[in-house]
């Protein structure tokens, strides 16, 4: 399915998440005798932070692979974001009832980095989409022009009118 000349996602996406981050979540949900709402919700944000890092780390990879021009396959790479996307709704709706303002948990800058590296990887997608659509306009014009021998073709007059 792939060539060499391909680049693979899972061979791209590093598997190295923020330690600091990991490290206090951890030690809130591993803290022995310690509240169980306080280990509920340091294991739900754990999850959060894993899947917002992971569709970070693809949009990364696709944005930048885009800006090198290189050839990739942009099915594997939207079957990634769609399944992260999920996983981030999910995660979502399970701190809907936690308090994890109270906690210190900071969800909303999260989602603001994600939202700004999902806007600069639409800005590339788009341009090449753009590009695209004005290359198939080329190709389909040229066809039509090869294909044709002028019998049906409007003549323009000295205006730019048809006759």
């Amino acid at each position: 399915m792939f060539d060499k000349a391909t680049p693979r996602l899972e061979s791209q996406t590093p598997d190295s998440v923020r330690v600091e981050s990991r490290a206090f979540l951890l030690s809130a949900v591993q803290c022995p005798g310690g509240n169980e709402r306080v280990a509920e919700a340091s294991a739900v944000f754990a999850s959060f932070v894993d899947t917002v890092e992971r569709l970070e780390r693809i949009l990364e990879l696709e944005t930048e692979l885009l800006g090198q021009h290189q050839s990739i396959a942009l099915t594997e790479f939207n079957h990634k974001k769609s399944q992260g996307l999920l996983e981030l709704s999910r995660t979502m709706a399970a701190m809907r009832g936690l308090d994890l303002a109270a906690l210190g948990f900071d969800a909303k800058t999260r989602l603001g980095d994600l939202r700004l590296k999902l806007q600069k990887n639409l800005r590339v997608l788009q341009m090449h989409m753009s590009a695209s659509a004005a290359v198939a306009t080329i190709i389909a014009r040229a066809i039509q022009e090869h294909e044709s021998d002028g019998t049906y073709t409007a003549e323009l007059g000295a205006h730019g009118k048809t006759r």
